[in-house]
Formats: C-alpha cells, sequence, structure tokens
C-alpha cells in the first residue's frame, strides 16, 4: 500500500506522535465511560483498576492490570506485574494496585510493591511468567 500523506502529516500512522495520540484518545474515552473528566492524572490512580489477566505460577501472581485514567501511561493505561508469594484470596482484597516500586504495603486492602514490571504485551506477558517461575 502506497502512502498518500505529506511528510510529518499528523493523520498518517507513520507519524511519530501518532500511536501515542491514538493511544491517549482511547484512555481519555474509557476515563469518559468512567466519568473522570478531560482531564487525566501523570501517573495511574492506584485505586481505580481492572485486572484484564491473571495466572498464578506457584505461589506467585502475575496480572495485567489496566489503568483507565493514565495521561503517561505507554501500552494504552496496561500494566503487566509480578506480585510474590500472594494468593487469589489475599489479591480478591485489593482495592489499591499501586504500580509503581515503593516500601511495603499499609493495608491488606491495598497490593503489595510488584516484584517486577513489565510491557503488557503477549512479549511482555510471557516475560512475567518466565520470571515468576524462575523464582522460589
Amino acid at each position: 500500500m502506497t502512502c498518500r500523506h505529506t511528510p510529518g502529516d499528523p493523520d498518517c500512522s507513520s507519524y511519530p506522535q501518532w500511536k501515542k495520540e491514538q493511544a491517549d484518545k482511547k484512555i481519555l474515552a474509557n476515563a469518559k465511560k468512567l466519568g473522570i473528566g478531560e482531564e487525566l492524572p501523570e501517573t495511574p490512580d492506584a485505586e481505580r483498576f481492572e485486572i484484564v489477566r491473571d495466572e498464578m505460577i506457584g505461589k506467585h501472581l502475575v496480572l495485567t492490570v489496566q489503568y483507565p485514567n493514565c495521561k503517561n501511561c505507554s501500552h494504552e493505561g496496561r500494566k503487566t506485574m509480578v506480585f510474590l508469594c500472594v494468593s487469589y484470596a489475599e489479591a480478591f482484597k485489593w482495592r489499591r494496585i499501586d504500580p509503581h516500586f515503593r516500601g511495603p504495603q499499609k493495608t491488606q486492602r491495598e497490593a503489595p510493591s510488584p516484584a517486577a514490571r513489565f510491557p503488557a504485551t503477549d512479549e511482555g506477558w510471557a516475560d512475567a511468567v518466565a520470571y515468576a517461575r524462575n523464582k522460589p
């Protein structure tokens, strides 16, 4: 297929910012559905999330979490994380999942800091599962 856009045309998918702008549009659309509004925070709101994929690997939990309201998040606001020595029963109680590496959790309703974080792609998921399999 031949591109008929002029160089630097923002409507062309080869334009450097095109993918980022398309992802931002999806994030804004998701935020509007949730009633969040036009102004998105720079980082994910740890209390607004949806778990879109999960798997127990031994005693470790691998999750892909969708944050519908993050302006600067790559992969359309999705994060793939590995939580060590965490059960489904513990994760079920979480009302807050902060994807950033930080100190210990404060309550049972808050996820611990992830042990590792990977891109929210098929390859990132495979890497997360491999990481969890190699942890004792």
